[in-house]
């Protein structure tokens, strides 16, 4: 209440409710100048009796009444002023009921306006109902007013009073209404201030159910959870939104209803924002989390495949914010990355990554990077430093396609230098020479580089055995119809494929997942040709009695259609070599400039076939009769529209047989009337017209359509070779996880199988006696990983406010030297002006004094 000039605003019962700006300014200056008239006075104490008395702080002191007839003469109206009972209501307003009287200086400069006087009006009230409810927290209530009002300024300074309340549950009971009202302001505030975290992980469930923005959340537990399509879901049950999460993330997922000291609260708010399409608030809660970057890598996890789900993300503005948070929390997982990077060894660093985490089926930092397609991330050189130890696995070097052959054509050169490898026994332990190259061996065959060349030296031998089996062992009759051993060794090979795929498709665990990856698609149509192919090829035709008849013959139709997929198959069978191109740093990215040009190709064979069909009957309408539209000639006529036009785009313009003035007209468009006289019923103007048709067609799909085409291709081919190097190592991420787990290629596969289940069931005993350890050791790196992981996420913060800071500095340097700019610009502006109008005036006085 201490001001240079006061303003008493009475808003109980809107006294001087809807008083003009303008009159309280005035009234402002009269209070401003009667204050100076008093100053340095004193109030009798008789006066003191009947009214309330304010001092100013400079030492003005003056009696309620003389203000409330300052009020009355400068405020009021004059039917107001003359109104004695008026007078008495404002005199009982400010001397009785004078705690509801709100003071601001309106010429102060930190005057915030009337809302905050409005506002300061609402808190005194609400606290002064809570005074006589008993109910405490008196600052907290305040809190809740500008919660409403979304002042988060008004309530940090009722937070940092003396007197405010610091009761954790209460400031928690407020943040749950922030966050379910996506106020980020409020949000930071009341957790800087100690708001009970737990207590709202506690009460989640009533988060998911309160907060508006989850239409998209109940779009997808319609579609995609089993719920009723038509009736309306609802998000307050536990089990429905643990369901989504598990589906979303492909783990078994369930948030913390129990709070205790080992949950991560932070980390279920963050799951919440992250659903809720908040981005700033699930930042925020990012940065409190025990592990940043699984929690980041966790949101790209979950949104991705929100974004992928079908009749879930409809609108642009939920499209663009899923974008964006992708982008960000893939950003800030890689900057924590960086500083684990550089503050730590290289052994805590492989650490960090390996760890995996209990919660998401003990999934380590790239298996997550892996399922949310996070390619930057996957590009980190300190992934790539483990990327590259798994890939040689054992190795110290890697080793190429013909050493694969040479080792497995000779198996005792894994103990010749060509191969060099790092087993975990030291070279002083007494080791005969068999064990050792057992050892060796088995390390050798189970590098995920080795599988690789060893897949694709069988794959090649494979392709080119069938192409054999196929040219010179498949007939239509006699000895090429029989089983013979060729074709045994080719049946059992290609099943050992067909087993082979089918083992990767049950690890995969889901097979629409498996089916997913467009090679998997090409390898299952590519396996079902081929089987549908060998099955009609060795189809025994119908014996008709006939004794003369070769009991061993191929039915004529079934074989002419199996070699017709054979040889789609044979096709597919060497293109899928193109997959085995990924292992290359240049040819990888080449595959994925294939298919990503497919997908603007089919865009270009979209508007082709529009022009193809619109010129083919074109050209059909003027060059045949209706008469001409017999049941034999109307299937070449309707193949006639796609064969002109088709092979016109390649540069065949068919101009003398589309122009042909011959009585039997075009090839494809013959007309009847060739039987029965030598003249063609076409005129000169129809064939004008047709030759005419050519060209317009020949400029629209050779000028523009094709030109299209390239410069789609052009843009994608830029775009992928500005990432280049990230692409690669993707895909190369995608190789490992393929090869790890695969076996050896078929046919070795059944020995790989047998050998390898063996040796688990050992490894699996050998290791339980030594689990209690491990466990130990993992539970001490899983501490100081921990540990190393929030210093880095501090060390992020720090520099994100300094950052932040310098930007703000920098800003507003680039403000000020913009402001000198233009002041010196306007001051030579009106130097310029008042040179000019002073030599305006000496040529007006000499002009004047000439005439």
């Amino acid at each position: 209440r201490h001001h240079d000039s006061l303003l008493w605003t009475l808003v109980q019962n809107g006294v001087l409710e809807n008083l003009p700006d303008k009159q309280l300014h005035n009234f402002s200056r009269k209070l401003q100048n009667k204050t100076k008239l008093r100053r340095n006075s004193t109030v009798s104490p008789e006066e003191s009796e009947t009214s309330c008395t304010c001092s100013a702080r400079d030492g003005v002191s003056f009696s309620c009444p003389e203000v409330v007839g300052l009020m009355i003469n400068a405020g009021l109206t004059k039917e107001a002023r003359q109104n004695p009972s008026f007078k008495l209501r404002i005199k009982e307003m400010v001397t009785t009921y004078r705690d509801f009287l709100i003071l601001f200086d309106m010429e102060d400069e930190h005057y915030d306006g009337l809302d905050t006087a409005l506002l300061e009006a609402l808190v005194k009230a609400q606290n002064m109902s809570d005074e006589a409810t008993n109910a405490g927290n008196i600052q907290l209530s305040g809190v809740q007013v500008a919660l409403g009002w979304n002042r988060p300024d008004f309530a940090e300074k009722l937070l940092n009073s003396d007197s405010a309340s610091k009761d954790e549950k209460a400031l928690g009971s407020i943040l749950m209404h922030a966050l379910a009202w996506n106020l980020y302001d409020f949000t930071e505030l009341l957790l800087a201030h100690g708001a009970s975290v737990p207590m709202v992980a506690a009460n989640m469930i009533l988060l998911y159910g309160s907060t508006n923005n989850v239409d998209h959340l109940k779009r997808y537990a319609r579609y995609h959870l089993g719920s009723s399509q038509q009736s309306e879901v609802s998000l307050n049950d536990k089990r429905t939104v643990d369901r989504m999460i598990d589906r979303l993330s492909g783990t078994q997922y369930s948030f913390n209803s129990n709070v205790s000291n080992e949950s991560d609260p932070y980390f279920e708010l963050m799951v919440w924002a992250a659903l809720s399409l908040y981005p700033e608030i699930a930042e925020l809660m990012w940065s409190n989390t025990q592990e940043p970057i699984k929690g980041a890598l966790f949101v790209l996890m979950i949104l991705r495949k929100l974004q992928k789900s079908k009749k879930v993300i409809i609108t642009n503005h939920e499209k663009e914010t899923i974008q964006f948070m992708r982008k960000r929390f893939e950003r800030l997982a890689i900057d924590i990355m960086d500083l684990l990077h550089q503050n730590c060894d290289l052994l805590l660093r492989e650490k960090a990554i390996k760890s995996g985490w209990e919660r998401l089926n003990a999934m380590t930092y790239i298996d997550m990077a892996y399922v949310c397609k996070a390619k930057d991330f996957v590009a980190h050189p300190a992934c790539q430093e483990l990327q590259d130890k798994r890939w040689k696995r054992g190795l110290t070097s890697e080793v190429g396609f013909f050493t694969t052959i040479l080792v497995f054509l000779c198996p005792f050169l894994v103990m010749s230098p060509l191969v060099t490898i790092k087993l975990k026994w030291t070279e002083t332990e007494n080791y005969g020479v068999l064990i050792k190259f057992t050892r060796k061996f088995k390390a050798f065959c189970t590098s995920p580089s080795v599988k690789f060349w060893m897949e694709v030296a069988m794959y090649v031998l494979f392709i080119t055995y069938q192409s054999y089996v196929i040219l010179a062992k498949v007939g239509r009759q006699g000895d090429m119809c029989t089983f013979n051993t060729e074709k045994v060794i080719h049946f059992v090979w290609f099943a050992m494929l067909l087993i082979d795929e089918f083992i990767q498709a049950v690890n995969a665990g889901h097979f629409f997942g498996w089916f997913h990856v467009i090679w998997n698609k090409i390898d299952a149509m590519m396996y079902m040709v081929n089987t549908l192919g060998l099955i009609l090829v060795n189809i025994p035709a119908k014996s008709n009695g006939d004794a003369d008849i070769d009991s061993c013959k191929i039915d004529d139709n079934s074989y002419d259609i199996g070699r017709v997929l054979l040889s789609v198959s044979s096709i597919m069978f060497v293109l899928r070599l193109i997959h085995m191109f990924i292992s290359d740093k240049y040819l990888g990215p080449t595959v994925l400039m294939i298919n990503k040009m497919m997908k603007d190709f089919r865009v270009f064979l979209t508007m082709f076939f529009m022009v193809l069909i619109a010129f083919g009957v074109g050209y059909a309408v003027v060059l045949t009769e209706p008469e001409d539209f017999t049941k034999e000639q109307t299937p070449t006529m309707i193949g006639g529209i796609f064969f002109y036009t088709f092979f016109q785009m390649y540069g065949e313009l068919f101009v003398d047989d589309l122009g042909s003035n011959s009585a039997e007209g075009s090839t494809y468009f013959p007309t009847k009337s060739a039987s029965d006289t030598d003249e063609s019923s076409r005129s000169s103007l129809r064939r004008g017209v047709v030759i005419a048709l050519v060209g317009i067609y020949m400029a629209i799909v050779v000028l523009m359509l094709v030109n299209i085409l390239i410069a789609m291709f052009s843009d994608t081919y830029s775009k992928i070779k500005q990432r280049q190097e990230v692409i690669f190592k993707f895909q190369r991420l995608e190789l490992l996880m393929e090869m790890e787990n695969s076996y050896l290629p078929p046919p070795f596969s059944i020995i790989h199988i047998i050998v390898g289940h063996i040796v688990d069931k050992k490894q699996a005993k050998r290791d339980q006696s030594n689990r209690h350890a491990h466990d130990q050791d993992n539970k001490w790196f899983d501490t100081v990983i921990r540990s190393a992981i929030i210093d880095c996420l501090e060390d992020y913060l720090k520099i994100k406010r300094q950052k932040e800071g310098s930007e703000v500095q920098t800003l507003l340097q680039n403000n000020t030297r913009y402001l000198k700019e233009r002041v010196q610009q306007l001051q030579v502006y009106m130097e310029n002006m008042n040179f000019n109008m002073q030599s305006g005036f000496v040529e007006l006085r000499n002009f004047i004094g000439t005439e």
